[in-house]
C-alpha cells in the first residue's frame, strides 16, 4: 500500500505543531492590505498583527489558492509516489476547491498508477481542519486511501462549526451582510451566530444581544447538541481569554478526550474581524 500525502489550504487553521507533525501540505491562500503587500504560507504575518490592522480600519483582501500553486505541491507529493488526498475550504465559500481539483486533473495523467482525491469540505476554518485530524488518524491506523476518502465523503455533514462575530461592519465589508442590515444591527447591539450549513453555506443560526448574550447563546446550542467526545475545537480571532473561559465550562459541562483552542486566519477572518468565538465539533453517528 502507497504512502498517502494529506494536503490542505490555509483555511483550515491548523495548528502548525499539528501540521508539522502530520507532515501536512499546505496550499497557500495569499491576503493583503492597503499597502499592496502580499502575505500567505511563505510571508505569514503574525495574526496580532493581523487584528490589529483590522482594527485600525484596513481592509483585509483574500485569495484563493491557485491552480498552479496546488499543481506544484501535488506534483511534488506523487513524484514521492505517494497517494494524495486534498481537503479544501467549501466551495461556496470560494473558489479554491475548483481550482485545486483542476490542478489535480493537470497532474494526473503523468502518474497513472496514483490515486488523487480532491474533497470539498463543505466547511471552513476548524469545522474543515476537523476533516484533516480524522484523515490523518485513519492514516495512521494503516486505514486505505479509498477507506479514508468514502468515510470524509460519507460523514462530512457531521461536523459542525457556529461561532458569532464581535462587529458587523466586516461582514458588511467582505459581501456577507447588507449596509444597511449591518448598521441597524450594530446600533442595537446584535450578534448574529452564524453556522456552516451541509450545503457549505453560511447562515444565521440564531441573534444575540451584545457579546455576553452571544457567548452564552454559543454554549447552549453547542451543550444541546449529541456530541461526538473525542475532539472538539474552540476557535477564535484575538479572543484567547474568552476561548479559554469557554473550554473550561464546556469542561464542567461534559467530558470530552480532547479540547482545542486555535486561532483563525485571515482566510476566515478578514470576514469576522477581531473577537470572533466559535465551536467546531463532529455529531454523534
Amino acid at each position: 500500500m502507497r504512502n498517502i500525502s494529506i494536503i490542505t489550504d490555509s483555511s483550515s487553521d491548523l495548528p502548525v505543531d499539528f501540521i508539522n507533525r502530520e507532515e501536512i501540505k499546505v496550499i497557500s491562500q495569499n491576503y493583503s492590505f492597503d499597502d499592496g503587500v502580499e502575505y500567505g504560507e511563505e510571508h505569514p504575518m503574525p495574526m496580532a498583527e493581523f487584528y490589529e490592522r483590522m482594527r485600525r480600519g484596513e481592509a483585509a483582501k483574500t485569495s484563493a489558492s491557485s491552480p498552479d500553486a496546488a499543481m506544484q505541491i501535488i506534483q511534488k507529493e506523487l513524484s514521492k509516489g505517494n497517494d494524495v488526498i486534498c481537503i479544501t475550504l467549501s466551495s461556496e465559500l470560494s473558489c479554491t476547491y475548483n481550482n485545486i481539483r483542476l490542478a489535480s486533473l493537470e497532474v494526473c495523467e503523468a502518474y497513472p498508477d496514483q490515486k488523487i482525491a480532491v474533497i470539498d469540505s463543505l466547511s471552513a476554518s476548524v469545522g474543515e481542519g476537523l476533516l484533516i485530524y480524522q484523515a490523518c488518524a485513519m492514516r495512521k491506523n494503516g486505514k486505505s486511501f479509498s477507506d479514508i476518502v468514502m468515510y470524509l465523503e460519507k460523514y462530512r455533514q457531521t461536523y459542525q462549526m457556529e461561532f458569532y462575530v464581535n462587529e458587523l461592519k466586516y461582514l458588511v465589508r467582505g459581501g456577507r451582510l447588507s449596509a444597511a442590515a449591518g448598521a441597524i444591527g450594530g446600533i442595537m447591539g446584535i450578534k448574529p451566530i452564524l453556522r456552516l450549513t451541509d450545503e457549505g453555506t453560511i447562515e444565521v443560526a440564531c441573534k444575540a444581544r451584545k457579546a455576553s448574550g452571544a457567548y452564552t447563546e454559543l454554549k447552549k446550542r453547542f451543550l444541546e447538541c449529541k456530541v461526538d467526545p473525542r475532539m472538539i475545537t474552540i476557535v477564535h480571532s484575538d479572543n484567547l481569554e474568552q476561548a479559554i473561559a469557554l473550554k473550561n465550562e464546556l469542561q464542567l459541562e461534559e467530558k470530552f478526550d480532547q479540547v482545542l483552542i486555535t486561532e483563525l486566519g485571515p482566510t476566515i477572518g478578514s470576514h469576522t474581524g477581531p473577537k470572533c468565538l466559535g465551536i467546531a465539533y463532529q455529531k454523534q453517528h
